[in-house]
């Protein structure tokens, strides 16, 4: 796949950015197209619920490209604590030790679980995106200049040479079996592999010792969808001015903590160098 070799300006959509549209267009402007200058970097404002799940996807990311035989060398709860200490205090949207020590307990049984039962952590596996890349992506429709993209958490290689898709859930909450985030999954990793994905899973690493299958959607009209939802976000850009896209309902409480960093009412807490965004605080 040819990851980041596409014309400059094209619309990079992801299910984590379309849901922000969803949202609130301009909870999309802000969190996916602004960039603060002079460092013309994109933003980020942090709560613990968001470390949680980036801390624990990034102690996993540290063993997805290492052979079977290395993966569990060094214990999983000790990478965690590593990435887990550049994420305290503020910078990690935590408003006091005690709930900071809640969320590394909970993020810390989580690998914990993963150390104790690898199940298919352990087995042959691969990856659609080059290890340089932050995510998988392909084209969605050229003639609109629409890239489709996202971070595809663990590919397990069945014995039978077919593939098993794996999405860790560090959230208390189910998901839905037909969400977007898994179609977009499977068509990135069918797009990025020859062999077939057989097999598709969520790990609830805070309650489940195995992942638990949930049935291959189907991905009728999905392509046409998410092109359709691509050109009415392109729309919005090309008709907006230098403030960028409004809020429908002219301020609300997705939009309102970053609302809040352009009006410079948030504390910067720091920069996260691997998905390059500057890090606010705005509680």
């Amino acid at each position: 796949m040819t990851g980041y070799k596409y014309p400059f300006g094209v619309i990079w959509l992801s299910h984590s950015s379309l849901a922000d549209f969803d949202k609130c267009p301009r909870l999309y402007y802000l969190h996916n197209v602004y960039k603060e200058m002079p460092l013309r970097k994109k933003i980020q404002v942090v709560n613990p619920y968001l470390t949680l799940g980036m801390t624990v996807h990034d102690t996993l990311e540290r063993i997805r490209y290492l052979p079977r035989g290395e993966r569990f060398a060094k214990p999983l709860t000790d990478i965690f604590e590593e990435i887990w200490a550049g994420n305290g205090g503020k910078r990690g949207g935590f408003t006091s030790a005690e709930q900071e020590k809640e969320f590394e307990d909970r993020g810390r049984t989580m690998v914990r679980r993963v150390q104790d039962n690898p199940g298919p952590i352990g087995n042959l596996s691969t990856v659609i995106k080059d290890k340089n890349e932050m995510v998988a992506s392909m084209w969605l429709s050229q003639a609109d200049e629409l890239v489709l993209c996202g971070n595809v958490d663990w590919v397990e290689v069945l014995p039978d040479g077919s593939l098993h898709i794996i999405d860790f859930k560090t959230g208390k909450n189910e998901e839905d079996a037909e969400s977007l985030q898994l179609k977009i999954y499977l068509m990135l990793t069918q797009a990025g592999n020859k062999r077939p994905v057989t097999k598709l899973s969520y790990w609830y690493l805070e309650t489940e010792d195995q992942p638990r299958e949930v049935p291959l959607p189907s991905l009728d009209g999905v392509k046409e969808a998410l092109i359709e939802k691509g050109r009415i976000i392109k729309s919005a850009r090309q008709m907006t001015d230098e403030t960028g896209i409004a809020c429908p309902r002219g301020g609300c409480r997705y939009c309102r903590d970053y609302e809040r960093v352009i009006a410079g009412e948030a504390e910067r807490v720091g920069f996260d160098e691997s998905r390059e965004k500057i890090l606010y605080f705005a509680a």
